[in-house]
C-alpha cells in the first residue's frame, strides 16, 4: 500500500465512493468491515448493522454511509459516536474533519 492510497481520502479531486474506503481503513473499529473494496454500500451497511447500534464500527459506517448518499441508512450522530468510540477512532475523526472537503 502506497502513501497516496493510504490518504486518498484527502484528495478532493477523486470521486466520494472512491475515497471512502481509504477513510474507513483509517477507523480502527471498521477492520474487517465487510463491503468496502469495492465500495458496496448495502452490503456494508449491512454489516454495520449486524455489529450492534452501541458499537464503535456501526457509529464510524454511518459516518461513511452518510458521506456517500443519504440512501436508506440512518442519519449520522456524532454525540452518540463519540460515546462509543474509543481513543484510536475519535482521534481519527478530528483529524478527518480537518482536511476532509466534498
Amino acid at each position: 500500500m502506497t502513501v497516496t492510497s493510504i490518504r486518498a481520502y484527502e484528495r478532493r479531486e477523486l470521486p466520494v465512493a472512491d475515497r471512502l474506503p481509504s477513510l474507513a481503513r483509517r477507523f480502527p473499529c471498521l477492520k474487517g468491515a465487510v463491503g468496502l473494496e469495492p465500495l458496496d454500500p448495502a452490503a456494508f451497511h449491512a454489516w454495520a448493522t449486524s455489529q450492534g447500534s452501541t458499537s464503535a464500527a456501526y457509529h464510524a459506517a454511518l459516518l461513511l454511509l452518510n458521506l456517500y448518499d443519504d440512501g436508506p441508512w440512518e442519519k449520522f450522530d456524532v454525540l452518540a459516536a463519540a460515546r462509543v468510540w474509543g481513543d484510536a477512532d475519535r482521534q481519527m475523526f478530528i483529524n478527518w474533519m480537518r482536511v476532509w472537503r466534498f
